[in-house]
């Protein structure tokens, strides 16, 4: 597909367009033109193979163009944006770092959905001068890559704003001894620490120089733990509201000492508010007289992924009061391997109404990748295109089909087939508690079990229920010509094939040494050979779509986790012919009966919430931590 446009910086962002997505559509390539907007409206029509586009920026007119090549049958559309700025936020700090060529895809693909704003979510993966250690081997984006980013973001309209942390989740850089003096906890900064304040203003001073956007998102979020570590030793105690306000006046006149204009995460400013350092509380809205407390340039960013009602997001966006806020929602990928739609769609449609209804003028979608970053970044789409959607007015979610067909030849239904590996049954059928069986399943330990019961109270039927899915996964593979999306429906199609050979091996590992029979155990046995066998398949591809998305550091957690699943079969055969060769009189952890669980609990009070995977694989140590 070629596009000719007059204006040289259009036809720039047309022809990174070509070069960098895939676009699937049977329209021919079209002469465009690009004229002004006009009162607040952006507008296309289409004769032939002429386009008129009438709008204000780079990134409304490729917006414009993705609705000219999802409504083929149309020929003019005028559309009036409800806010300003629609933002994606990338997490580049839960272990995946996204090559440059998976960027500039998506980028591209965020401009064609309606976005023209791109936050890069680094806690320590940037290469920072002066600070060696700093993304050791953690996939840093070098200064180069940085740049490289920016003027390709630049280049499509997006505004790409770094988006770091200043105080909290730095676990990963502070773990290094020249950090110490800069140490309260394992995850936050020492305040007030002369060292502190010189690395906070490294990080400042550095972005300024390489991102061209006047704006920085500090985190700041989270920090319950603030002033209890070493600082708490050395300075005594001190709430963490004095010791965040010390911070913020620190960093938001570094800021100014910059150009930039800062934002942070909200939530420790409103958890004092409530008991238990909640931050969905109550409280009344912020007050001229409290706003003057804060820096005169700051903006906070209320996030929010979890509400199910519009009541709740308008309840918590009228307790801001008159500071200048943003809005940040979210695609849920971040429960295990695959993303939940159900919640995403349903929170998302309710938060961006309450917004609208609050003049909310920019929202962002975090991609968050909690606990290893397990969910491939190409499945987000159709959530992403939803938000296109809504920023010019109420949307549903079938309504992104011609975009997930336009970007990857795939239609929804595919996409949202991917979580059927958490809509199990015995499982509510709506899931909006974004829980993630598939990933209790896949860790759980098979002779320790501590999630199946709860789970399931029929573990033939969920073997049934996987296989079953595997099928109808292979079915889609046929259909598929998107090379990226075709590796993750395989990836899918082996994930749900070891989770029915997982539920068939337990069950025989169990019955096979209650009945003390050695033709079960024999079958145990394959049924744990047949376990590993299909983990080491899902594993190869794995690893094959983490090549194509990530840099390599960061994958060897993944390798760990599922080579741990093909160990663990391994041990437990040998503990089998151990015990029918009469070495060890019995296997304790059989023996054990399975309790109901009682860990993290979804709303009906059994059933297994969102647990990591160190609380997922063992209940004995995996991992000794100390505090500080």
């Amino acid at each position: 597909m070629k596009f000719i446009a007059a204006d040289p910086r259009l036809q720039q962002a047309l022809d990174l367009l070509c070069a960098h997505a895939p676009l699937y559509s049977d329209l021919p390539g079209f002469s465009v033109t690009w004229l002004p907007g006009e009162a607040g409206r952006i507008c296309w029509v289409r004769k032939g193979s002429d386009v008129t586009l009438r709008a204000d920026s780079i990134s409304d007119c490729l917006f414009l163009l993705g609705r000219v090549l999802t409504m083929p049958e149309s020929t003019s559309e005028s559309l009036s944006p409800r806010f300003s700025r629609l933002a994606a936020m990338i997490d580049l700090s839960r272990n995946s770092v996204y090559t440059l060529k998976t960027m500039k895809r998506f980028l591209c693909q965020l401009a064609l959905m309606g976005f023209n704003t791109a936050y890069l979510y680094m806690e320590d993966t940037y290469e920072l001068p002066g600070y060696p250690y700093f993304g050791y081997r953690r996939g840093r984006y070098s200064v180069a890559e940085q740049k490289e980013l920016d003027d390709f973001a630049d280049a499509l309209g997006i505004e790409l704003v770094p988006c770091i942390q200043t105080l909290a989740h730095l676990r990963t850089a502070i773990r290094w001894k020249y950090m110490e003096p800069m140490r309260d906890t394992v995850d936050n900064l020492m305040v007030g620490q002369e060292d502190t304040v010189a690395l906070v203003e490294a990080m400042i001073a550095h972005f300024s120089k390489t991102f061209r956007s006047r704006r920085i998102h500090l985190g700041m979020d989270e920090a319950v733990s603030l002033g209890t570590g070493r600082y708490l030793r050395y300075q005594g105690y001190r709430s963490h509201r004095e010791i965040i306000m010390e911070h913020l006046q620190i960093t938001c006149g570094l800021c100014k000492k910059y150009g930039l204009a800062p934002m942070i995460w909200d939530d420790m400013l409103f958890r004092d508010e409530t008991p238990l350092m909640n931050y969905y509380g109550d409280s009344d809205p912020i007050t001229p007289e409290q706003k003057a407390q804060f820096p005169d340039n700051i903006s906070f960013v209320y996030w929010d992924y979890y509400h199910d009602t519009r009541e709740e997001y308008e309840r918590q966006l009228r307790r801001r009061g008159c500071v200048k806020t943003l809005f940040a929602g979210g695609m849920w990928k971040w429960g295990g391997w695959v993303p939940n739609f159900t919640k995403s769609f349903h929170d998302s449609m309710l938060a961006v109404e309450a917004c609208c209804a609050y003049d909310v003028q920019e929202i962002m979608v975090t991609l968050w990748g909690d606990d290893g970053d397990e969910t491939p970044l190409a499945t987000v789409l159709p959530g992403l295109a939803l938000y296109g959607l809504l920023r010019f007015g109420p949307a549903q979610p079938g309504q992104t089909d011609a975009m997930c067909r336009l970007l990857s030849d795939t239609p929804l239904a595919v996409y949202e087939s991917m979580e059927h590996l958490d809509l199990i049954p015995d499982l509510p059928e709506k899931n909006l508690e974004a829980l993630m069986p598939h990933k209790l399943l896949l860790y759980g330990d098979m002779a320790s079990e501590l999630f199946m019961g709860s789970i399931t109270n029929n573990p033939q039927r969920l073997a049934c229920y996987y296989k079953e899915l595997s099928g109808k996964y292979a079915a889609m593979l046929e259909t598929i010509r998107d090379v990226h999306l075709k590796g993750i429906m395989e990836m899918y199609y082996h994930l749900a094939a070891s989770l029915s050979a997982r539920c068939e091996a337990a069950m025989a590992l169990h019955e096979g040494y209650d009945k003390k029979d050695p033709l079960t155990m024999d079958d145990a046995i394959q049924k744990l050979m047949a376990f590993a066998a299909c983990t080491k398949q899902f594993h190869r591809a794995a690893v094959l779509n983490w090549s194509r998305e990530c840099k390599g550091q960061g994958m060897e957690i993944i390798d760990l986790r599922l080579g741990g699943i093909q160990a663990r079969c391994q041990a437990l055969i040998q503990r089998l012919d151990l015990y029918r060769d009469g070495i060890i009189d019995t296997l304790t952890e059989l023996d054990e009966p399975e309790l109901p669980y009682q860990g993290l609990l979804s709303e009906d009070g059994h059933t297994p919430g969102r647990e990591l995977y160190g609380e997922i694989v063992t209940v004995n140590t995996l991992c000794h931590q100390f505090s500080i």
